[in-house]
């Protein structure tokens, strides 16, 4: 395996180099949602389940620079539950070699959790009347 794939088996989050980008995958209820991971150098690459957030390999249709314009590709891709993915985001915020996107979702993550622990959460709704956490009430500052 290349340095852009596992770098340890110990849990999913540390299964994913933070050179990988990040994007998250929206679900009908927030909290199903995903992150998944893919290679823009177009590196193929494995990781190993593991028992308690099993990753998903699955394909993502990304945007490249092709000449003056841009193309459509797919590219592999590692998806994991925002839980898992949470300590791999929050670690790649400050790391100089983490990828810009998977940087900015890191930060966002950062962002989010500093509201949780502030008690700036409220229980709310979904379209379909699932329940669903929202931020807030929120400062200027937020």
């Amino acid at each position: 395996m290349s340095d852009m794939a596992v770098a340890e088996t110990a849990g999913a989050a540390d299964a994913v180099s933070v050179r990988l980008a990040a994007v998250f995958l929206p679900a009908p209820l927030p909290r199903e949602g995903r992150i998944a991971f893919w290679d823009p150098a177009g590196e193929v690459w494995h990781s190993e389940p593991t028992p308690d957030a099993p990753p998903t390999h699955t394909e993502l249709t990304v945007v490249r620079p092709h000449g003056a314009g841009v193309r459509r590709r797919t590219a592999p891709a590692l998806s994991l539950p925002i839980e898992a993915a949470l300590p791999h985001l929050v670690r790649a915020r400050r790391d100089p070699a983490a990828h810009p996107a998977t940087a900015c979702w890191g930060a966002a993550a950062l962002h989010a959790l500093r509201l949780t622990a502030r008690g700036r959460m409220l229980p709310g709704l979904t379209a379909t009347g699932h329940d669903a956490w929202r931020a807030g009430p929120l400062d200027p500052d937020d």
